[in-house]
């Protein structure tokens, strides 16, 4: 019979209309059914066995651009009680939407917590209407924290003859992309630019360009520190990672270099680091 009873629980859960989920006392996925697949994005191979997503749903702050993160089902691990929260939901990819989150704790015989569980389903207010990211430069730009495209040119016109031009690219976007989403995607980029900027000179200027790459550009450079430049760019992918749904994620880069010599100017200059940098994604 406690065969047939779990069998039945199991079905039932799985025909839920509502996402559920349900968490181990460690906060790792135990169980998350179809419904649970189709409002998120993450289907169940991406989640069960690792660690609850904390960010998975988030709070709005009313008259603030921010967003704080809840997380009903670490709070009910935490406290043992129940949740019940109108939330956003971050979707795979990258969009946010309005839910209705109610967590609870799943006990055992004496009393102790043994997980939790989590019921969820979409607001009121549609997906539609909900702000959505398009996967544009904009979006990287906004990702980044960095001067934009049009900032970057108009930087361009006004640098001297002995700064170095670097551009860079991530080296794996669409596996990260395709791994966990427009959201991955954006962490990745987030820690990619924090990552370069502290690897780069003091008064150096680092800015967005097209085609999800960065620019930098370091004035007073010599060959020699450009030379050690590229080195530690290419090593940004053994120390530079995000952590997604309990995976380590490595983040690798690409960089073309070059020293800015009269007669070309820095705009005459870029597509020949272009060239460089489509070479070695070809070698990849």
């Amino acid at each position: 019979m406690p065969e047939v009873v779990s069998d039945l629980f199991r079905s039932f859960a799985s025909a839920l209309p509502l996402a559920a989920c349900l968490v181990d006392a460690q906060a790792h996925v135990v169980f998350w059914n179809a419904a649970a697949e189709a409002l998120t994005g993450y289907q169940s191979h991406d989640v069960l066995g690792r660690e609850y997503r904390s960010d998975l749903l988030i709070h709005l702050r009313e008259g603030h651009g921010g967003t704080e993160t809840v997380c009903p089902v670490r709070e009910v691990l935490r406290n043992g009680g129940s949740v019940m929260a109108e939330l956003f939901l971050r979707h795979k990819d990258g969009h946010r939407m309005p839910v209705q989150a109610y967590a609870f704790a799943l006990r055992g015989p004496e009393g102790e917590v043994l997980g939790a569980g989590q019921v969820f389903t979409e607001a009121a207010q549609s997906a539609a209407e909900a702000p959505k990211l398009a996967h544009t430069d904009r979006e990287f730009e906004w990702a980044t924290g960095l001067p934009a495209f049009e900032a970057t040119r108009a930087h361009l016109r006004a640098i001297d003859s002995d700064s170095a031009l670097i551009l860079i690219e991530m080296s794996q976007q669409q596996y990260i992309l395709q791994h966990g989403g427009a959201l991955l995607l954006h962490q990745a980029i987030r820690v990619l630019a924090r990552t370069v900027n502290g690897l780069l000179p003091p008064h150096h200027f680092l800015g967005c360009w097209s085609d999800g790459r960065l620019l930098a550009v370091v004035p007073g450079c010599s060959s020699a520190a450009l030379d050690e430049l590229k080195e530690r760019l290419a090593a940004v992918g053994s120390g530079c990672a995000v952590k997604w749904w309990g995976d380590r994620i490595a983040i690798g880069i690409r960089a073309a270099a070059h020293l800015l010599q009269p007669p070309l100017t820095a705009i005459e200059l870029l597509p020949a680091l272009e060239r460089e940098l489509a070479a070695a994604s070809r070698e990849e």
